[in-house]
């Protein structure tokens, strides 16, 4: 089977390796010649196709369709304009796309996929929307405890952008240690007072326990794989957790995802785990994942080939990842 990737995050390279041994044949594209993504396409041995720069979304649309007759693809992992693929899918049939459009603006917006989200299956933190100083304040005074620290998250975003843990005071410790996720109460007032107009915000409960990251794998709302990744100061720990895998299951099922997804949990003091968020792209760490040696684009791909596996593959031993950052000259 021919595979297709298109301009996507860095990370991608990740899944690209993991498919050199897995028996189909891979196509890349990026617009930047010297991107990761086409780096370890020509280190695999694949097709590294070099897009071009500055289209817009209609000629690159017409761009993708074009390559994917050309070279004949059988599926295709859509990265950039992931949702304009979504809505045409009669026009772009092999493209794996997350879910049907509405789940994923259902899904994209985190308040509408936390009301959204069945809280029997995984906890959620306790969490208000706010849209102005007022909400805000109203939410901090029914959302304060003793002991717990609040903390605001745009509803739409990616990467922690414009995450702050909050503090009643400001604390030197923080501004001296360079730690750029913390604001003071004070100064988020300020701010959002400042502001024309504030866009949808979460304000919500954090947790002080273990954090996690689930990686997954399904087709057409099947779990095909699913790796649970504890994270520690030091390194990573590939867990065996069967409750977090009936969760990913669940997941997949009621949104009916397809491609790789991730989501985040954290435990709370008595160790139960909660429900962050939910990401309908592989994560930024899926190399972590992938040392597990659960290939989880791989499963895809076999899957969307028509192999088939009883079950769900997942680590079955604990294991320690650590990432080995090195220097390369290019």
């Amino acid at each position: 089977m021919r595979a297709y990737f298109n301009k996507n995050f860095t990370g991608t390279a990740d899944q690209i390796r993991a498919l050199q041994y897995s028996g189909h044949d891979v196509v890349v594209s990026h617009t930047d010649p010297g991107h990761a993504m086409l780096e370890a396409a020509r280190g695999c041995g694949m097709t590294a196709i070099v897009e071009p720069r500055n289209l817009d979304s209609d000629l690159y649309l017409e761009y993708i369709e074009d390559l994917l007759r050309v070279l004949r693809i059988d599926a295709f992992i859509p990265g950039k304009l992931a949702e304009q693929f979504a809505e045409q899918p009669t026009r772009f049939p092999q493209a794996i796309v997350p879910a049907a459009p509405q789940t994923l603006r259902l899904i994209n917006n985190k308040a509408q996929f936390m009301a959204d989200w069945p809280e029997e299956l995984l906890p959620l933190p306790r969490w208000q929307v706010f849209h102005t100083l007022a909400q805000f304040d109203a939410a901090r005074a029914d959302l304060t405890t003793a002991g717990v620290r609040l903390c605001m998250k745009p509803a739409e975003g990616i990467y922690a952008s414009g995450f702050r843990m909050l503090s009643d005071t400001p604390r030197v410790t923080s501004f001296l240690k360079g730690e750029l996720y913390e604001m003071s109460t004070a100064a988020a007032r300020e701010m959002i007072a400042a502001a024309d107009t504030w866009p949808e915000y979460l304000l919500m409960h954090t947790l002080p326990g273990d954090e996690r990251s689930v990686d997954c794998a399904a087709l057409n709302g099947e779990l095909l794989g699913c790796v649970v990744r504890r994270k520690t100061s030091q390194d990573q720990i590939i867990e065996v957790r069967p409750d977090l895998v009936d969760v990913a299951r669940a997941m997949a099922r009621r949104y009916h995802l397809s491609g790789l997804f991730n989501f985040q949990t954290r435990d709370d003091r008595a160790g139960t785990a909660h429900l962050l968020e939910i990401n309908t792209r592989a994560s930024g760490g899926i190399r972590n994942a992938l040392a597990s040696g659960v290939n989880l684009p791989g499963l895809l791909l076999d899957a969307v080939s028509g192999v088939q596996r009883p079950d769900v593959m997942t680590p079955t031993q604990v294991m320690h990842v650590r990432e080995d950052k090195r220097a390369r000259r290019v």
